[in-house]
């Protein structure tokens, strides 16, 4: 329900009209009255150079709150509205049919029942404009983040399906299925994502350019070999087999196993590399010859001894340190590994 406001004011109460009518709602609620009193907005100019003139009044008769807007702050006059509210409250419950009423100076203090309706006013009508203007800007600040919120995604979701085709034809380009161009859509999310400010000077620069050349008949060489190469281009893709790969995709796969061939012979060539250095990190051989003299002492002249035994010329020489000699051979393998 709407309050009926009349403008005695110079006073633009466009933007004021919906906050005065979203309040008085507020104090209905909170109040349970069930009529809504009529508010005129009133000038008085002579009231305004007063340090402590009149600010609002309520006709319990005719059920209207006068408000004085000259000079006023439009916080203020509402926060007016909503004490006298609190009287249109008490006028509907009776109270002021129970005692005389006289709104002489000094009634708030010496009748009881007047101050005690003055301090319902003060205090409730204070209280529902506070409540009422925090509620209306924790209101307002959510409806303004979820707004932002919603534009934040839009913008989002229409760069990533700009990304994603993006990347389709570039696929599209590496494997040789030719060249996608980018659709109405793609031209408008990227001028709404402020993308592609460059791209459009540039096709503007360049349609510029042609129509110049058709106006004067000519065509550079350039454009007629270009054109003479896209029609070679179209007679291959016609010539293909349907199920023939197509040029770009087998240069892939020939890179792909040129690469790996190179990355098997590198293999080799390490392992080679690794097997001679391990050769070189085992030293010499220790040279060996058939024991057909039983040098060793085991019973059996077919095996291999060291060479050096056959070398020595005095046998019992080569008996005596052929245990010293085995020992410093072992130790020197041990070493090696």
């Amino acid at each position: 329900m709407q309050c009926k406001i009349t403008n005695n004011s110079a006073l633009n109460i466009d933007e004021l009209s919906p906050l005065i009518d979203d309040l008085a709602s507020h104090i209905q609620n909170k109040m349970g009255f069930a009529s809504m009193p009529a508010i005129t907005m009133q000038d008085d100019v002579d009231n305004a150079d007063v340090l402590l003139g009149r600010t609002a009044q309520y006709d319990p008769d005719n059920r209207v709150i006068t408000v004085y807007v000259t000079k006023r702050h439009p916080k203020d006059i509402m926060r007016s509205i909503a004490h006298e509210f609190i009287h249109h409250a008490q006028n509907e419950r009776g109270e002021f049919d129970k005692f005389p009423i006289t709104t002489t100076t000094g009634y708030a203090q010496q009748d009881p029942h007047l101050r005690k309706m003055e301090k319902e006013a003060y205090l409730k009508g204070n209280m529902c404009f506070r409540d009422w203007e925090d509620g209306y800007k924790r209101n307002l600040m959510e409806s303004i983040h979820r707004q932002n919120k919603l534009s934040r995604r839009n913008d989002t979701m229409k760069i990533h399906k700009w990304k994603n085709n993006e990347l389709n034809r570039l696929l599209m380009e590496k494997f040789g299925y030719g060249e996608a161009k980018p659709t109405e859509d793609d031209n408008e999310q990227l001028e709404e994502a402020g993308c592609n400010s460059g791209n459009r000077k540039d096709k503007a620069h360049k349609h510029d350019e042609e129509e110049e050349k058709k106006a004067s008949g000519e065509e550079t060489v350039e454009e007629g070999a270009y054109n003479r190469s896209k029609e070679e281009e179209e007679d291959e893709k016609e010539q293909q087999n349907e199920g023939e790969v197509p040029a770009g995709l087998k240069k892939y796969q020939d890179e792909q196993k040129a690469q790996k061939a190179k990355q098997g012979d590198d293999k080799e060539d390490k392992d080679k590399d690794d097997e001679k250095e391990d050769k070189s990190k085992s030293g010499d051989k220790l040279e060996m010859e058939t024991d057909t003299k039983d040098k060793d002492k085991d019973g059996e002249t077919d095996d291999k001894v060291p060479a050096f035994l056959y070398k020595e010329g005095d046998e019992e020489i080569q008996e005596e340190s052929f245990r010293d000699r085995v020992r410093a051979l072992m130790e020197q393998v041990l070493e090696l590994e």
